[in-house]
């Protein structure tokens, strides 16, 4: 388990072609809970995931549906959560941190 990881990440900015959401939250629990949260229409939707880290490799499963993704994972300077989804790349910032990165993209 890599504790780094532990807590909320709040999605900064993401490549264009990944399509993610505004107000994306990922929330890693130690008992390999992971808690994608999505705004629709204005409220909190919770999507419970499973998730292992194997070293730079970041592994989640949706036990709801057949679904599993694997991505880079990397813990960047000024506790930034890089995420690489085959080239195409995110950043997440700890919740409560200040935006490092800049204005969302």
């Amino acid at each position: 388990m890599s504790d780094w990881l532990l807590g909320t990440w709040r999605l900064m900015r993401a490549d264009a072609m990944l399509d993610f959401a505004p107000g994306v939250r990922m929330e890693f629990r130690a008992d390999g809970t992971l808690c994608y949260h999505i705004d629709v229409g204005g409220r909190d939707q919770v999507i419970d995931l499973r998730y292992r880290v194997e070293g730079e490799m970041l592994h989640t499963e949706n036990p709801a549906s057949p679904h599993s993704m694997s991505v880079g994972i990397s813990h960047g300077v000024g506790d930034v959560l890089r995420l690489d989804f085959a080239g195409a790349l995110a950043w997440l910032v700890r919740e409560g941190a200040p935006d490092a990165l800049g204005p969302h993209t």
